[in-house]
This record gives C-alpha cells, structure tokens and sequence, in this order.
C-alpha cells in the first residue's frame, strides 16, 4: 500500500525542469516559437504576435552572444535573429492594418484560442 500524499504529484509527470541557463532560453525561444504559429491558427489579434516575435529575437539575440556556445551555432542565431525581426516588421504592418480595419468598422472582435500552451 503507497502512502503518498493525494497532493504531491509524480516528479515524472511534473513539467517542470531544471536547467542551465542556456538551455532554458533555447527551450523558452522554442516554445515562444510554438506559440507564435499556433497563433496564426487560432485568429489571435496581430498585437499579440507582435509581442512574442520581439521576445524570440531577444532571446535570439542572447543566444547569438552567449559564450557556452559554439561560433557556428552563435552565427546561426544571428541569422536567425535578423529573419526574425524581419517578420516581426510585417507582423507590425499587419497589426496596424488590421486596427484600422477594425477602427473602420467599429467593432474589433477576436476569436478565442481553440487551445493554451
């Protein structure tokens, strides 16, 4: 017979993690990359996507510079951050036009995601 307490959860079914720095910005950048296509899928206001495109090349940009990694993966980073800025600058373009679309109309509606990370 267990004697575990009803509240205290398995640590393998835990999400939490403990990891180096590094590792967790990568798996942070990652997410947030998730999060940013799903956000195309679930009809969420441009704005939002604006918000998570500059945390991804932030965290971008502290990859490109961090010194546990590699010269090849950092200039990897670079690249990636510069596309990532790029998009962010259509993403802003898009959020501006869909404001004043829904200005124009006088109703701004967003649907709700089908689904949270």
């Amino acid at each position: 017979m267990s004697t575990t307490h009803p509240l205290r959860l398995d640590p393998h079914l835990m999400e939490e993690h403990e990891l180096p720095s590094v590792e967790a910005v990568l798996a942070g950048t990652l997410a947030l990359m998730t999060g940013y296509s799903q956000a195309l899928q679930a009809a969420m206001h441009p704005e939002h996507r604006v918000a998570m495109g500059a945390k991804i090349a932030c965290n971008l940009a502290l990859l490109a510079d961090h010194p546990l990694l590699s010269a090849g993966f950092q200039q990897v980073m670079t690249g990636l951050r510069g596309r990532w800025e790029a998009m962010g600058d259509c993403t802003v373009a898009a959020a501006r036009e869909c404001a004043s679309t829904s200005a124009a109309a006088g109703v701004f509606r967003v649907e709700a995601p089908a689904q949270l990370q």
